[in-house]
């Protein structure tokens, strides 16, 4: 057995903050009946830079407490430097002073990114469900909050808040990361057909996010499309140059796509374009593709 470790990068926010991509999934490449295994799995921390903007301090204080302002802005930079336990309790410090709901709402949102920061997943979404109490139009409350929930295993709530949001958008930005979850907890749950249709869906409403494209391969490495797995690998591509993982799928669909018919021991020749793959993602900083260039590409 080889093992590729690749990242099943996770969207980025429609809400202020951006998110790092931190989550990977270890694809293991069989190389006698071609296919590559992932074992799946939801991400473990959801690291997040929050990046807040003046507008919405404003927002957030323009109707009192501007007192408040200066231990809300330390709270976030603590957030910003993923130092979760003292941003929890500089946000809970200024809950305890809060009376107003914007505020309030806010803190309970960016406590809960500092609860999933420390694994404390069903803390993240109590503070979520207090969030929604306060504003139940903000859809972005309900991804995070499903995220928490898929974060604690809890799958089927996380795909009821997901689907919510589809209730109410299925075409904008909510309703893209909505479809994008649900496609991964597919994923999670080997409904790898139903988890390429919904990433069809993602798709057709943003055709230039190179993840959902290479999600989808890896979806459908696993009905062994191959051809249809390098097609989107290819795209992939195209929108991220640098995306070293799709380089690394790539080049090892493409060798499976040979050794799935037969050919155990392809020449030089017919393993040149999966080499040149493998080395871009090895020049790109991917050391799991080691033991494929050993074995296809540099072992005479």
């Amino acid at each position: 057995m080889t093992g590729l470790l690749c990242k099943f990068i996770e969207r980025r926010s429609v809400r202020i903050v951006s998110v790092l991509p931190v989550c990977c999934i270890k694809y293991v490449c069989n190389i006698n009946i071609s296919i590559m295994k992932p074992t799946l799995s939801l991400p473990v921390i959801m690291r997040r830079l929050i990046m807040v903007l003046p507008a919405l301090f404003s927002c957030l204080f323009c109707y009192g407490q501007a007192e408040l302002r200066p231990d809300f802005e330390k709270a976030v930079k603590l957030l910003r430097e993923e130092n979760f336990r003292e941003a929890e309790g500089a946000f809970s410090d200024v809950l305890g002073k809060a009376t107003a709901d914007k505020l309030k709402k806010h803190c309970f949102i960016y406590r809960a990114f500092c609860y999933n920061g420390l694994g404390e997943y069903k803390k993240a979404v109590s503070d979520l469900d207090r969030a929604i109490a306060l504003d139940a139009s903000d859809l972005a409350s309900y991804i995070d909050r499903g995220k928490s929930k898929a974060y604690a295993d809890d799958l089927e709530g996380a795909q009821k808040d997901f689907q919510y949001v589809l209730t109410k958008d299925s075409t904008e930005k909510q309703g893209q990361a909505a479809l994008f979850y649900l496609a991964r907890i597919c994923g999670q749950q080997q409904q790898f057909v139903q988890a390429v249709r919904y990433y069809d869906r993602c798709l057709s409403l943003d055709a230039n996010d190179a993840e959902p494209y290479f999600n989808r391969g890896a979806s459908k490495n696993m009905l062994m499309d191959l051809a249809g797995e390098i097609k989107d690998y290819d795209a992939a591509i195209r929108l991220n140059p640098d995306y070293k993982e799709a380089y690394a799928n790539r080049g090892v669909a493409k060798i499976n796509l040979l050794t799935g018919k037969g050919n155990l021991k392809p020449t030089k020749k017919q393993t040149k374009e999966a080499c040149e793959d493998l080395r871009k993602a090895k020049q790109l900083g991917d050391n799991a593709v080691d033991d494929m260039l050993f074995l296809y590409c540099d072992k005479e």
